[in-house]
């Protein structure tokens, strides 16, 4: 799907309907952090793709 068409689709979106998806989104971020496959952060020391390039 275009860009401009997802936007659209989105705006016409009802409020409701935004905030299931961004549960939805927030609830697999959290599964995503929990599971151990994000890196750390780049305040904590940069991803683990740098680490491992660098030595």
């Amino acid at each position: 799907m275009s860009k401009p068409k997802l936007k659209a689709r989105m705006r016409s979106l009802s409020f409701d309907e935004k905030i299931k998806i961004l549960e939805k989104l927030r609830d697999r971020s959290r599964a995503i952090a929990a599971s151990g496959l994000r890196g750390k952060s780049v305040k904590d020391g940069g991803t683990k793709a740098i680490k491992k390039n660098r030595g």
